[in-house]
């Protein structure tokens, strides 16, 4: 059944519950637990608050919304509905708020296979062809739910029910089973009038025809993000079984959970909202010095001397959980056909708190002369992108040789030497979707 309240999670109420029997541990227990307690209710109290106002709007709040953001949008428009839809499509349509929140979908092996997919949609949605990203999205989700499940039926075959999130805030009676209701009615007759909702049935089957909106462009990634919690909550149900019961000896790791979630998201949106993009060149010290070029020089040193053994170790920490210890093998089978014989790493474009691109010149066997971007997140060793002074590591994002289709040969009669930006125009960075 689906929850009534963000209370009635099974989390919450195993929390509360350890909570209660930290009490009994000491005064500093007592006191660790009072100010969770408050970080909880203020948690929960948030979830309800979204649904209560934007929950007949067919909004969904995901694990990857920002808490502090929502509070903002729910305190500044009050009880007006349409005033926070409105904010918080403007909160969705700024591309860093955006890319964050779609980061984790390279977890899902399903969805990681259609991040092209929604890298496109994401260019749409900010070039303003919202009909294009509508149709997409839809495709992916549709595809990503029939290869999740040994059950192979895509999202539009599904029923309600069907969609239910365990331990999930996706899983409010106003959540993602609510919203399907209208994602699949049908509409047999056509429709020209203005819609701002996710009619899948109506808009792939052309009965619906005024759909090319930002609101139901929004909520089509909204919804993307609520399947992929689906299918977290989904994966989470199904190891409840062999997890660690509660015990007095690890009821503050299990107390962490929810809550430092939380409080890490919100400390990096907090470091994202502060930093300023800034741009080192060719022939400064700072580009030395910045902690990404280091790990560029290396691995462009690596691919030159062939060593691709090192050069695996360098990228992303979703590769190697993709790849296993097969890691190795695919890194030489994607670089190995590009033989590399000389280099200049030329700027470095720290455009997010924990991701900037950097910009190389390779040179290539055959006299094949290229600028390439790299895409660099700094990150854990969950893959989750954590910005200075946190733990972390630069790693290459991208597939291994990915970049190499985005590179720009330099053409004819360019002069190879100097700075190759006016030889050609530049194309918007790689996003760090592609893995």
């Amino acid at each position: 059944m689906p929850y009534q309240t963000a209370r009635d999670l099974p989390s919450f109420l195993e929390l509360n519950w350890q909570m209660k029997a930290l009490r009994w541990c000491g005064k500093a227990n007592r006191k660790r637990a009072a100010a969770l307690e408050l970080q909880i209710r203020e948690l929960s109290d948030t979830v309800d608050a979204f649904y209560a106002l934007l929950g007949n709007k067919h909004w969904i709040f995901h694990d990857q919304l920002s808490l502090e953001a929502v509070r903002t949008i729910l305190a500044t428009a009050g009880d007006d509905a349409d005033r926070a839809e409105q904010l918080l499509i403007e909160y969705y349509n700024d591309a860093e708020n955006l890319m964050l929140m779609l980061l984790p979908l390279r977890k899902l092996p399903a969805m990681r296979r259609r991040l092209e997919l929604v890298e496109r949609a994401r260019q749409d949605y900010f070039a303003g062809r919202f009909y294009s990203t509508v149709h997409v999205l839809l495709s992916v989700m549709d595809g990503f739910v029939n290869e999740f499940e040994t059950v192979r039926r895509g999202l539009h075959a599904r029923k309600p029910e069907e969609l239910h999130a365990w331990d999930s805030v996706v899983g409010h009676h106003l959540g993602l089973e609510h919203a399907h209701k209208t994602f699949t009615k049908g509409r047999s007759a056509t429709q020209e009038e203005p819609v701002d909702e996710l009619y899948r049935n109506g808009i792939v089957h052309g009965s619906i025809l005024n759909y090319d909106n930002i609101t139901v462009a929004t909520k089509a990634f909204n919804r993307l993000l609520a399947v992929a919690d689906w299918a977290f909550a989904r994966e989470k149900e199904q190891q409840r079984q062999s997890e660690e019961p509660p015990t007095w000896s690890n009821v503050g790791r299990q107390l962490k959970g929810l809550v430092g979630r939380a409080r890490e998201q919100a400390e990096l949106d907090r470091a994202n909202k502060r930093w300023r993009p800034v741009q080192y060149l060719s022939g400064s010290e700072a580009l030395t010095s910045h902690p990404a070029y280091g790990p560029t020089h290396q691995l462009l040193t690596c691919w030159k001397r062939r060593n691709y053994g090192s050069l695996s170790e360098l990228v992303t920490h979703d590769l190697h959980s993709k790849h296993g210890k097969s890691v190795r093998s695919a890194v030489r089978r994607a670089y190995e056909p590009y033989p590399l014989t000389d280099f200049e790493i030329r700027s470095i474009h720290h455009d997010m708190a924990a991701a900037c691109t950097v910009t190389a010149v390779l040179d290539h066997s055959g006299g094949t002369r290229v600028e390439a971007e790299l895409r660099w997140v700094r990150e854990n060793d969950q893959a989750d992108p954590r910005p200075e002074p946190r733990p972390g590591q630069w790693r290459l994002v991208m597939e291994p040789c990915h970049f190499l289709t985005r590179a720009t040969p330099f053409p004819p009669g360019c002069p190879q030497t100097g700075r190759p930006a006016p030889c050609r125009s530049r194309s918007r960075p790689p996003s760090p979707l592609h893995i």
